[in-house]
């Protein structure tokens, strides 16, 4: 079948680019519309809320605002002028008082986040666009980062254009799954993502296998119709390589990474219990945890018990706004990273790790298992114990270097294949899908 045009949801990038560094997340919603931009052979146009309702912008536009993002994300930078390395670099053998945290993230842009915005839509010359009612005939509308999903009328223009169809990506449904982990406004966010969903998605692409089958359990209370669900898992950014380097300055010092929001879910009361048990065994001589991440849902008592002992205060880096080409650098010299999630939709940091050569261990929970099969060491989430015990294998030189070539054999996904995979779900879409 011939391609349509694109419609492209824009809203997750517009806020994530108040923010100095991007999520996993937001690098993933990057990567589709930075390649649809360079690749897909019919119109790409941007859909965004603006004040006098949705519009949407040309293709030229979006051309100019991925350049402004990069800049912003500073995601081609050298990574030896991050000052955020930098901090981290001269604290990890004098950490003294912790680095104070920045704020949790929130929804909607802040007084620093704003002129960000403005920078990203406006430095290629103000424009209205055009409604979206106006869009290109027979285009789909492709949303990949979940916000635009969330607002009760962000749909009603749908109705009038019977024509478009229209394709989403559901992460997850880990919100109804587990409130306990999120914000009372997310679980609602969430249903009323769901609810959508079901009412207006003709297609559905799901990161795993275990994420679509949750998925479609959720729509099962709303179906009105068949929705088409594909299981893509997700790709791994190419500046996650073998041939990053460790960084010199962190050189025969052991460490272990833990990255991503710090919020209950991602479990790091389970890593302070470790790193207790390893100070205890070791003392001075127990190796660092670099936390690398921002804050996000209820994360005030995980940063007060990491804070608040000042043997975890020497052992325990708390490290926010590192740009991807620090964190790639960071994981190569890295004796592991570590991913003790209770629930994730994929989780890319493993498969990132292993990428760059580094061991990966992980809890042993169907997302994991799914994005990097038999490459990654399996623990329990909820037991400290064996994490103590593989940590303590993997400061061993000789065990480190194995796990090293195991993790080796790992084959990352990267975006040219993922995304042939995609188009053969855009270029299929069909009205009877």
């Amino acid at each position: 079948m011939a391609p349509r045009p694109i419609a492209y949801n824009l809203l997750r990038l517009i806020l994530a680019a108040t923010h100095t560094t991007p999520r996993g997340v937001d690098r993933i919603d990057y990567g589709y519309i930075s390649y649809l931009l360079d690749h897909w052979p019919e119109d790409v146009v941007g859909v965004m809320p603006t004040l006098i309702g949705p519009r949407y912008f040309r293709r030229e536009q979006l051309m100019k605002a991925r350049e402004r993002l990069n800049d912003l994300w500073h995601e081609t930078a050298d990574p030896d002028g991050d000052s955020a390395l930098a901090r981290l670099i001269q604290r990890f053998d004098s950490p003294g008082a912790p680095e104070p945290p920045p704020k949790p993230r929130g929804f909607l842009p802040g007084a620093k986040g704003i002129p960000r915005i403005a920078k990203l839509i406006l430095g290629g010359g103000v424009t209205l666009g055009k409604p979206i009612t106006a869009l290109p005939p027979n285009a789909l509308y492709l949303d990949i980062g979940h916000y635009g999903l969330t607002f009760p009328r962000a749909f009603r223009w749908r109705w009038k254009r019977p024509d478009i169809r229209t394709i989403f990506m559901v992460h997850d449904t880990i919100p109804l799954e587990y409130p306990e982990f999120v914000a009372e406004e997310t679980f609602r966010a969430h249903q009323r993502l769901v609810g959508k969903t079901a009412k207006y998605a003709d297609t559905l692409i799901v990161p795993t296998r275990s994420a679509g089958k949750a998925v479609q359990d959720a729509l099962a209370q709303h179906r009105e119709r068949p929705i088409a669900i594909h299981a893509l898992p997700l790709p791994i950014d190419d500046l996650f390589s073998r041939k990053i380097k460790p960084l010199r300055e962190l050189r025969n010092r052991p460490y272990f990474m833990i990255c991503g929001a710090v919020e209950p879910r991602k479990n790091h009361l389970l890593l302070i219990e470790v790193w207790r048990e390893l100070i205890r065994r070791h003392d001075d001589g127990a190796p660092k945890l670099i936390v690398a991440g921002s804050p996000g849902y209820a994360s005030q008592d995980i940063i007060r018990e990491l804070t608040a002992e000042e043997s975890l205060r020497r052992h325990v880096l708390l490290a926010s706004g590192l740009s991807s080409p620090a964190m790639a650098r960071l994981m190569a010299g890295a004796r592991a990273v570590l991913m003790p999630s209770f629930a994730e939709g994929f989780g890319l940091p493993p498969g990132e790790a292993l990428s760059v050569g580094t061991p990966a261990l992980v809890s042993d929970i169907p997302a994991h298992r799914e994005a990097v099969g038999e490459a990654g060491e399996f623990l329990p989430p909820k037991n400290p114990d064996p994490w103590v015990d593989a940590i303590e294998k993997l400061r061993d030189d000789s065990y480190f270097q194995a796990r090293r070539a195991a993790a080796h054999r790992f084959k990352p996904r990267r975006w040219d294949d993922y995304m042939r995979d995609v188009t053969n779900v855009l270029i299929n879409e069909t009205d009877d899908a």
